[in-house]
Parts: structure tokens; C-alpha cells; sequence
């Protein structure tokens, strides 16, 4: 369960099979075909993003505003983040952006 564990975290099946070396010597022959049984592809999608679009608006919230920032992939259209934040500042878009970019980083290494 560990090794499909870091797997699904985004490591190779060699980086997996070298994870869990210490407990149990098993080959990335041995991991794919654990991983197999579980059907990655219904579990778990990886997808490559090679851009995305950034968009805020203003909004408001009972007596409140606040500022909606969303990122879309514009070739499968998939909501890849959303965020509500009551400022809107260069240090703020800045933020986001780098909080996006690092989910992203997460997502395909």
C-alpha cells in the first residue's frame, strides 16, 4: 500500500521501487504491475499543462467584496484553481500565481 501511496504522489515506478527499498526489495516490474490492479487510470489522471488563463472578478458576499481568481486549461477547459480573496494587489496576484505554478509542479513531477 506504501509503494501505490508514492506512487500516486507522482513518482516513477523506479522512484517507487527505490522508496521502498528499505522495507521490501521489489523491482518497478513488481510496482507497475501492483499499480495495474488498482486501474490508474480511474484512480488518478495526470495531465500536462502546457498553459493556462488567469482571470479575476469582483464579487460580492452578503455586505462584503471580494475578489474571485480562477485558472483555467483552455484545451480540456478544467478549472485548475480557485481563489477568493478580499484584496487585490500585484503582491497578491504574484501569490497566487506562484501557489498555481507550485500545485502544478506537484501534480507532474
Amino acid at each position: 500500500m506504501y509503494a501505490l501511496y508514492m506512487y500516486f504522489l507522482g513518482l516513477s515506478f523506479l522512484g517507487t521501487s527505490k522508496a521502498i527499498e528499505p522495507f521490501e526489495e521489489k523491482s518497478h516490474v513488481v510496482v507497475w504491475k501492483w499499480v495495474q490492479r488498482f486501474r490508474p487510470n480511474r484512480i488518478y489522471v495526470r495531465m500536462r499543462v502546457a498553459a493556462f488563463v488567469i482571470d479575476e472578478t469582483l464579487i460580492q458576499i452578503g455586505n462584503d467584496v471580494a475578489w474571485l481568481w480562477i485558472a483555467i486549461e483552455p484545451v480540456n477547459r478544467t478549472v485548475l484553481g480557485a481563489y477568493i480573496l478580499r484584496d487585490r494587489t500585484m503582491l497578491i496576484a504574484e501569490a497566487v500565481l506562484k501557489t498555481l505554478v507550485r500545485y502544478m509542479v506537484n501534480i507532474l513531477f
